[in-house]
């Protein structure tokens, strides 16, 4: 992982609000939890990468932002949902395993228009 620790990562970053710069695109990963219940997800949007340190989001000429929702996983155990992720093929058909040493965790910088 670039810019990020793997074991970090693996540890809570996945779970919580992590953003993750691959191949053009931010992958944003959040759980929220209702009671019993965890809905974890992953979000996917154009953006550009700034030195491995920051991403800025690619804005429609209306200023809006298109994104797509690349996984939704719900369950009551973390453990069986964190392997689901992990094999999970949103990386353009990739795992994370798959490109695991291209993916760089990154902060938001400034917005760009396309």
């Amino acid at each position: 992982m670039i810019n990020g620790n793997l074991e970090q990562f693996l540890d809570t970053g996945w779970f919580s609000e992590a953003t993750l710069f691959y191949d053009g695109f931010i992958y944003w990963f959040e759980a929220q939890t209702e009671g019993n219940e965890i809905t974890f997800f992953v979000d996917k949007w154009e953006a550009q990468n700034e030195d491995n340190k920051y991403y800025h989001s690619v804005m429609n000429q209306d200023d809006t932002l298109t994104w797509e929702r690349v996984l939704e996983l719900k369950g009551t155990d973390i453990e069986l949902i964190k392997k689901d992720f992990l094999k999970s093929k949103i990386f353009d058909g990739k795992s994370f395993w798959d490109v695991e040493g291209k993916l760089a965790w990154l902060d938001e910088g400034s917005e760009v228009k396309k």
